[in-house]
């Protein structure tokens, strides 16, 4: 007659960054509906009707769950309806057309059973059985820190990302694996075709050349018991950055404190280390260094990561302004720049 498909529509969820230390993010994720079918005293062109909307699409493990029926062929508000869930009758009324429960744990079913007698006489039913999933994302960024830097490795612009799912399904009390798990992932405008597919729980993604918002989604299936779960992740790039330390003649270079705007220079000379926070790791030179001293380009420095300077011998007290540029060459959208006001008497 009118064969309508049954509607199943979509609710959204997720955003961070790591290296050395991996975070975990929360994501969107959920069941398959596994079974949607009609009863048994029912007239098969009105049951096939029957519009079933499940808010969200994939629930999440205790994840509030609202079902919605419409039924254009008939009148929904005069029908007596009931709900059962797990065999037990939970709702039941005239025109008891939204039903919501809360979603069980990971691998626990929920079995809904929706009865519809009209007041013709005519009864269906359907039943729509949901078995949570979820999947969490992990991510980390191919960007420098320093040695034994405790902090994480944040993602500039136009850099690259390494994502990976961990889905948990459950089917029968037993987890299935992920590598048996097939895994599409996309952005905000389309799907990613080579990092997609059988087992493929990870992806390595190149930001985007503009320093946009990456928005990451996955949708992993088990094409074996028709579950899926799906996850978000929103990651804004950074700016990258210049921090300066000082390389000590006795204790090497000096990670645990950087040296400040202004800096006193005590002794004759310092070496001076100059860490580029963020930049995508690359093979190669393609990191340029351009050091200035009071506005002056010092050509010897070109390319180096470090510099001395020394206080000069005709002058007993002053200030000298250094700066710094670096710039990844690969990457036209990273670089930063950095000064130092070195103040010094004799």
């Amino acid at each position: 007659m009118f064969g309508k498909f049954i509607k199943i529509l979509m609710a959204a969820g997720v955003g961070l960054a790591v290296l050395p230390i991996v975070s975990f993010l929360p994501a969107q994720a959920g069941a398959q509906i596994n079974t949607i079918t009609p009863g048994a005293n029912v007239p098969y062109a009105l049951s096939s009707e029957l519009g079933v909307e499940v808010i969200p699409t994939y629930p999440r493990p205790n994840e509030t769950v609202s079902i919605n029926l419409t039924l254009y062929t008939d009148d929904l508000s005069t029908a007596d309806i009931t709900w059962y869930q797990n065999g037990k009758t939970t709702l039941s009324g005239k025109g008891e057309t939204r039903y919501s429960f809360k979603a069980g744990l990971v691998g626990e079913e929920t079995n809904i059973e929706i009865k519809i007698d009209f007041l013709s006489g005519v009864s269906f039913s359907k039943t729509i059985t949901l078995n949570p999933a979820s999947v969490d994302l992990v991510w980390e960024a191919y960007s420098y820190v320093p040695p034994f830097y405790k902090g994480k490795a944040l993602h500039p612009r136009q850099g690259v990302l390494k994502v990976v799912a961990m889905p948990e399904f459950v089917k029968g009390g037993k987890r299935i694996s992920p590598q048996n798990l097939v895994y599409e992932w996309s952005n905000a405008t389309k799907i990613n075709q080579s990092q997609s597919g059988y087992g493929k729980s990870a992806a390595v993604l190149n930001g985007s050349i503009l320093g946009k918002q990456e928005n990451i989604k996955v949708v992993v299936t088990d094409p074996v018991n028709n579950l899926t779960a799906q996850g978000f992740l929103d990651i804004s790039p950074i700016d990258p950055e210049i921090v300066f330390y000082e390389n000590d003649p006795y204790y090497g270079h000096i990670f645990d404190i950087a040296i400040p705007g202004t800096f006193n220079l005590r002794a004759d000379e310092v070496q001076i280390l100059a860490a580029p926070y963020y930049f995508t790791k690359e093979g190669g030179g393609l990191l340029q260094y351009e050091w200035r001293l009071n506005s002056q380009s010092i050509p010897d420095l070109y390319g180096s990561k470090t510099a001395i300077f020394r206080k000069p011998e005709d002058r007993t007290t002053g200030i000298s302004n250094i700066s710094l540029q670096i710039t990844n060459t690969n990457r036209i959208l990273q670089q930063a720049g950095s000064n130092l006001i070195m103040q010094f008497q004799n």
